[in-house]
């Protein structure tokens, strides 16, 4: 998983709430119970309609009135600022994701034109301005979901005050029936200056107990709301974060492609033939391919892309997903975890994967304390472990299945044919096998974001993926055509 990237699952997956199975129910404690159900009966044979008569003559509300009240409260719903906002928000996105498209369609036909130095600052201008609006349409997602947090933390403060309003009105009924409860069936009859005040009196005893019931299945379903506004305020505040972390990559890969264009500009001085040479001399051999660096995160090291490619292609055996882009997907992750650097996981990592970190180093036979994961940012937590980037909760679910496929159990996150299994197996769960541009670019997807992969702001991480996946095919297919060149001379030779 990405080392920032918070796995940021659905919201109805991470958060169930489990409601405790106790039933509360207020049963009646009067001593006279008994005595009372007997004398009721045979008392209520003279008194009927005395004792029913108070509680008839409660006003019924008009119900012709009512319904022209809320047909009038219905024509009259003002207008949901939030909601005014939020479409004001989506508007500008949809605006700036349009444009977006168009660069990106921009840039797939300038890439199959002929390479010329004015295509080539061509495709850097349109490339900057890409990455502008993918900056500004993670601003605007930033804002809309800031709003989305003020209302959740409102409607929290709210359900709060709820809970306490119905707290207090079943302490006033549980003094009621406190101060009721001691007396006897004869000192409520004495106390009642008519037969009428007694029943009045039974009748009222029996709606408190009633109303002492309904208050506490009120406050359950109070209290399950307001534990449902808090999972949802969890959730959004990861989003939030996740966010972040996207626009601080973005502006990382401007900052890049800026250089990038200021050094070929340097070196070609805007000529033309300058250029071309350049290119010639860019031009990689199966040699050059084989012995250049492969650069893995989490500490463990750069191999050569040679090795790189046997880890990926023995992943991609076993899974189903194209070696290519395993490659490019831990590539990027590694240029991810290089920029965030690596920490110890007491000071970068979320307390809530302690333990399960501290149990996954202990059965490795390592130390904690020494065991590098992603430092945390200023807008959030790091803790992803090793090549492959895995939050440690994330990297358990996959343990068994990495352990039957490398032999090694238990596996490493910092092992890199664990590693390149592991991201493997998490791309085939994803759908990658199916091998489609499409599908392969969502799975690199669901890779960086999890159940928020199809959220606009994050669709740079598949475009990216997916270009690097196309050079790394390339480097595949040029080592490929030279083995089988290598294999047709020693043939011939043989002939």
């Amino acid at each position: 998983m990405s080392n920032l990237i918070l796995e940021i699952k659905p919201f109805k997956k991470r958060h169930q709430i489990k409601e405790k199975k106790e039933d509360l129910k207020i049963k009646p404690n009067f001593k006279f119970y008994n005595l009372f159900l007997v004398f009721s009966i045979i008392i209520s044979l003279f008194f009927w309609s005395i004792s029913l008569a108070p509680a008839q003559t409660e006003e019924k509300p008009d119900n012709k009135t009512t319904s022209t009240e809320n047909s009038s409260e219905e024509k009259q719903v003002p207008l949901n600022p939030f909601e005014e906002y939020r479409q004001s928000l989506e508007t500008q996105l949809q605006e700036v994701l349009k444009q977006i498209d168009e660069y990106k369609n921009q840039l797939d036909k300038i890439s199959k034109e002929k390479n010329t130095l004015q295509k080539q600052i061509q495709y850097y201008d349109t490339l900057i301005k890409k990455i502008n609006l993918e900056i500004k349409a993670i601003e605007l997602e930033i804002k809309e979901l800031d709003k989305k947090i003020d209302e959740t933390q409102k409607g929290i403060k709210e359900t709060k005050e709820r809970i306490n309003r119905n707290k207090e009105k079943l302490k006033e009924a549980l003094r009621e029936i406190y101060k009721n409860q001691k007396k006897s069936l004869i000192d409520i009859l004495v106390e009642s200056k008519q037969l009428s005040d007694f029943f009045n009196k039974i009748v009222t005893l029996d709606k408190i107990q009633i109303s002492i019931q309904e208050s506490i299945d009120a406050l359950k379903v109070i209290q399950k709301d307001l534990m449902e506004k808090e999972a949802q305020l969890e959730d959004e505040q990861a989003q939030k974060i996740a966010l972040l972390n996207s626009q601080e990559i973005r502006r990382q890969e401007l900052n890049e492609t800026l250089k990038e264009k200021k050094n070929l500009l340097a070196k070609t001085k805007g000529i033309e033939a300058n250029y071309q040479k350049l290119l010639k001399e860019s031009e990689k051999t199966a040699a050059q391919i084989r012995t250049k660096i492969y650069q893995l995160a989490g500490g463990v090291g750069d191999i050569t892309f040679e090795t790189a490619l046997k880890y990926a292609e023995l992943a991609s055996q076993v899974t189903g997903v194209r070696a290519a882009l395993i490659l490019a997907v831990l590539d990027y992750e590694s240029k991810i975890g290089k920029n965030v650097g690596t920490c110890n996981y007491k000071k970068a990592m979320n307390p809530k994967e302690w333990p399960i970190f501290e149990s996954l180093v202990s059965e490795l036979g390592l130390d904690p304390d020494q065991m590098p994961v992603s430092c945390k940012q200023w807008y959030g937590w790091g803790g992803a472990m090793g090549p492959a980037q895995f939050l440690p909760s994330t990297w358990v679910k996959y343990k068994k299945r990495i352990s039957d496929i490398t032999g090694h159990n238990p596996p490493s996150p910092w092992n890199i044919i664990d590693s390149f299994v592991a991201a493997a197996l998490y791309l085939a769960d994803a759908g990658a096998t199916a091998g489609t541009r499409y599908a392969e670019w969502k799975a690199a997807m669901i890779y960086f974001a999890g159940s928020n992969w199809n959220r606009p702001a994050y669709r740079f991480y598949g475009d990216d993926v997916m270009r690097i996946a196309d050079s790394y095919q390339k480097d595949i297919d040029t080592l490929k055509s030279s083995k089988e060149n290598a294999l047709r001379q020693i043939k011939s030779k043989e002939l």
